[in-house]
C-alpha cells in the first residue's frame, strides 16, 4: 500500500506540475510574442521613415544638381558675351588707331600746305586728330575693362588722373573715386 500511495502522490504531483507548468509556459510565451510584435512594428515604422527621408534627400540632391548646372550654363554664356565684347572693343581700337594715323597724315599734309589751307581748316584737322587719339584711348580702356574682372557700371566721367594705379572717375557732385579690385567705388578724400 505504501508503494501505491507513493505512486498516487507522484501522479498527482506530476499532474499538478504539468497543469501549472503548461499555463506558466503559455503565459511566458505571450509576453515575448507581444514584445516581438512591438519590435517588428517599430522596425517597420523606422524602415518607412528611413525610406521617406531617403526620398526627400534624393529630391533635394537632384534640385541642387540642377541648380549647379544652371549656374554653370549662366557662367559659360557670360564668358562668351565677355569674349565677344572684347573682340568688338579690340577691333574698334584698331579702327581708331588707323583713323588716328590718317588724321596725323592729314595734319602733316595740312602743315605742308599751310599756305593753301586756311587757319580754320588746320585747326579742324588738329581737333580731328585729338578726337581720334581720345577714341583710341577710350577703345583701349574698353578692351582693358572687358578683359578684366567684371566691374560695376559707373555713373561718373573718366578723368585723365590716376590714383594708386586706378583710373579716377568724377562723380555727379564732383567727388573723385576709383573702382577697386572688388568692383566697388572707393572715394578719394578731398585735400
Amino acid at each position: 500500500m505504501n508503494t501505491l500511495n507513493y505512486f498516487k502522490k507522484m501522479a498527482a504531483l506530476a499532474a499538478f506540475v504539468s497543469v501549472f507548468g503548461i499555463t506558466m509556459s503559455t503565459a511566458q510565451e505571450t509576453t515575448p510574442n507581444k514584445a516581438v510584435k512591438k519590435t517588428e512594428k517599430a522596425v517597420k515604422d523606422n524602415t518607412v521613415k528611413a525610406k521617406e527621408t531617403a526620398k526627400k534627400e534624393k529630391v533635394s540632391a537632384s534640385k541642387t544638381v540642377k541648380a549647379s548646372e544652371k549656374v554653370k550654363e549662366n557662367a559659360a554664356s557670360t564668358k562668351q558675351v565677355a569674349e565677344k565684347e572684347s573682340k568688338v572693343a579690340k577691333s574698334d581700337a584698331v579702327k581708331a588707331t588707323k583713323a588716328a594715323g590718317k588724321a596725323k597724315e592729314v595734319n602733316k599734309q595740312s602743315v605742308k600746305n599751310e599756305s593753301a589751307l586756311s587757319k580754320a581748316e588746320s585747326e579742324k584737322a588738329i581737333k580731328s586728330t585729338e578726337k581720334a587719339k581720345s577714341n583710341v584711348t577710350a577703345s583701349t580702356n574698353k578692351v582693358k575693362k572687358s578683359t578684366a574682372t567684371p566691374i560695376k557700371a559707373t555713373a561718373g566721367k573718366l578723368s585723365s588722373e590716376k590714383y594708386n594705379g586706378h583710373d579716377v572717375y568724377i562723380g555727379p557732385e564732383g567727388g573723385k573715386y576709383y573702382i577697386n579690385s572688388n568692383g566697388n567705388k572707393t572715394y578719394i578724400p578731398r585735400n
